[in-house]
């Protein structure tokens, strides 16, 4: 049975998974930086390196994506034994939608018409109770299977990433 400071931790851990999601999905680059330490250690793809340049990489990815959803599901958690730091391994499922006309890019070929890119994977990552806060120190981000077909339909995306 989880203790209350268990079961406490672990929430706050999972609030970390869901508010990085959130803020991907946003284009809310303060909040996708606040679940990352200034050391933490982010390999996703072919980028590998610190917070903030991840936050460079993930937003000129982004740019040409107008719409994305990420899931988050199955989420492990393995408290330490004193409770101050944690590994998580999370599957996600993240929807794009690339609209018609933009740039082919490494990860998602599009050949200019309107493309559904879906990447379902993991992230596994390295947490630290740091000044009474959980932070993400590290993350990998393993990408288990990828699907992009051209879309039948439009995606509705005014006010999207405004918060809306």
């Amino acid at each position: 049975m989880y203790t209350l400071e268990q079961l406490s931790a672990r929430e706050e851990i999972r609030d970390i998974l869901h508010r990085y999601c959130k803020g991907i999905d946003r284009r809310d680059w303060p909040l996708v930086r606040s679940c990352f330490a200034d050391d933490h250690v982010h390999k996703h793809a072919e980028y590998e390196g610190p917070p903030d340049e991840f936050i460079g990489f993930a937003s000129q990815v982004l740019e040409h994506i107008p719409g994305t959803h990420h899931s988050i599901s199955n989420v492990h958690i393995a408290l330490s034994e004193d409770g101050n730091s944690a590994t998580t391994e999370a599957n996600f499922v993240a929807y794009h939608y690339i609209e018609a006309g933009n740039p082919d890019f490494a990860p998602c070929q599009t050949h200019g018409k309107a493309t559904d890119w879906i990447v379902a994977g993991r992230y596994c990552d390295t947490l630290e109770r740091r000044d009474g806060s959980w932070i993400i120190i590290r993350r990998t981000a393993y990408h288990d299977w990828e699907r992009a077909s051209e879309a039948t339909g439009s995606a509705v995306t005014v006010g999207h990433h405004a918060g809306g």
